[in-house]
């Protein structure tokens, strides 16, 4: 936080967790310039950084991490979407049309061709790589001298989802540029862009996500995800009693469901 100012990461996560009700754990992101000493590197947990992340809120893994010298196993894109190595050469060809000799023609056809691709890329800007490690644990695990939070992940469904979206605009006049659902893999949406990484991302958007259909066969057809910033996070969480949520907990959650 700026000017060294603390934060209380798992007071935030159980706030929210309670607030929205939600059934899988808050999530910290932050950045380490130590090798953790607990936890493992994403690609021994799995190959996409996404479904890893997705773990990490499921209580499957207490703390997974990424960094130049703990990428192994990860996927390519994965590792170009954390700003650890170059987008390869044949992936804009991979994400849209395909081409005979990258994965054997094999294609997405998430956009309608490769220039599509890199004109999105530009719109993304550098990813730059993470300072040492990037590191993802459960709200509740995140102690004050893991490393500097970037940003907290949420998992939601429907309901939840629009709850939570009502609670940022309780504090927050910006109707529109607040939120973003930008293109892009689901390890951007739940890290690359909450955390800062990518150098066109607006500072004040909270990333709701993936858009991603490649993650379907892992992503629960009803679930959601909504990254913010940890001050973004803090304020929602400070702003529960005066909201909807606390006054009137019966619009947010008819029934008491």
């Amino acid at each position: 936080m700026k000017g060294g100012e603390m934060v209380n990461v798992p007071e935030i996560g159980r706030a929210l967790k309670k607030a929205g009700h939600l059934r899988l754990e808050p999530l910290c992101v932050y950045e380490s310039g130590e090798r953790p000493e607990r936890g493992r590197p994403f690609g021994e947990a799995d190959r996409c950084v996404a479904k890893g992340v997705l773990m990490c809120a499921e209580g499957q893994e207490p703390l997974l991490y990424i960094g130049q010298d703990a990428r192994s196993g990860v996927c390519p894109g994965g590792q170009h979407w954390l700003g650890l190595t170059e987008m390869a050469e044949g992936l804009r060809h991979f994400i849209s049309t395909g081409f005979p000799s990258f994965r054997h023609g094999e294609a997405e056809h998430l956009k309608r061709d490769p220039d599509m691709v890199m004109r999105s890329k530009t719109f993304v800007g550098r990813v730059r790589p993470p300072e040492g490690y990037l590191c993802v644990t459960p709200c509740e695990r995140y102690g004050e001298g893991d490393g500097a939070p970037r940003s907290i992940l949420l998992f939601a469904e429907g309901e939840q989802l629009r709850n939570l979206l009502a609670l940022h605009h309780f504090g927050t006049p910006d109707a529109f540029t607040s939120t973003s659902v930008p293109w892009g893999p689901s390890c951007a949406s739940f890290l690359t862009y909450p955390a800062g990484l990518a150098s066109n991302c607006p500072d004040q958007a909270l990333i709701v996500g993936p858009v991603d259909p490649t993650g379907n066969s892992w992503m629960p057809p009803n679930l959601m995800s909504m990254g913010l910033k940890v001050k973004d996070a803090r304020r929602m969480a400070d702003d529960v009693p005066a909201s909807f949520l606390s006054k009137r907990p019966q619009v947010a959650f008819p029934d008491g469901r």
